[in-house]
């Protein structure tokens, strides 16, 4: 008799576990489940599609642009959208890099130059107006005249949003103004670079650009000042 209640507290046990290990499958199942259900296009993005030598030839740069999309209805076929653009602006009177000296090296010139820049607000736009169609949630079509491609098209595989061709991810700890900033700091100088060594040496005679970078990211703290 023993032994036979030993066996039916011992399959108890087991089935026990077995109805607590289907929970949690169940659970993971359904939080997965949750976590791959379409966001939508509500939230904070941001967009940096890169700084190559072409931006240095002709000095326009692609910024880095920043929406805030929120709907204005419980259907969510109304939104208004911010957007913000930021790049690096020369903070010197002459708006360039200063030449700091020039000096004879043998048959090279030397030229030292000093980057002198800060992260600058230079575009900003509220309440910019969209509506999307029940049959097609994920397309908002932007009330912005003469200007192409205004649709905001989310993808809700990828979780990204396609406009005015840029491809823009949600904001996060990973993703967001400051290390987007930061990596536009390294392509600014690796593109400027790469132009002042094919610049110095097609000149004569030939040079050799000696450079160095200050960049003042004081907006981003000034932001985050503001935001608490």
């Amino acid at each position: 008799m023993r032994g036979t209640a030993m066996l039916k507290r011992i399959f108890q046990y087991l089935s026990l576990c077995i109805a607590l290990v289907s929970l949690l499958i169940l659970a993971g199942c359904s939080s997965n489940s949750a976590s791959s259900q379409s966001k939508g296009p509500e939230g904070e993005w941001i967009a940096y599609s890169g700084y190559t030598v072409q931006n240095v030839v002709s000095a326009v740069d692609t910024p880095i642009f920043i929406l805030n999309v929120k709907a204005r209805n419980d259907s969510k076929t109304i939104y208004t959208v911010d957007m913000k653009a930021y790049n690096y602006q020369y903070t010197t009177p002459e708006k360039r890099p200063i030449i700091e000296s020039t000096q004879m090296v043998g048959d090279i010139k030397e030229a030292r130059l000093n980057y002198i820049t800060a992260l600058t607000l230079v575009m900003s736009a509220n309440d910019i107006v969209g509506n999307s169609e029940s049959s097609n949630p994920n397309t908002i079509k932007m009330d912005i005249r003469d200007i192409p491609n205004t649709d905001l098209i989310y993808d809700s595989k990828t979780d990204t949003i396609k406009f005015s061709d840029q491809t823009f991810k949600r904001v996060s700890d990973t993703n967001n103004l400051q290390t987007l900033a930061d990596a536009y700091k390294k392509d600014l100088q690796v593109a400027s670079n790469k132009y002042l060594e094919e610049v110095g040496n097609a000149a004569n005679p030939k040079t050799k650009f000696i450079t160095t970078y200050s960049f003042d990211d004081s907006i981003i703290k000034d932001k985050k000042d503001n935001i608490l």
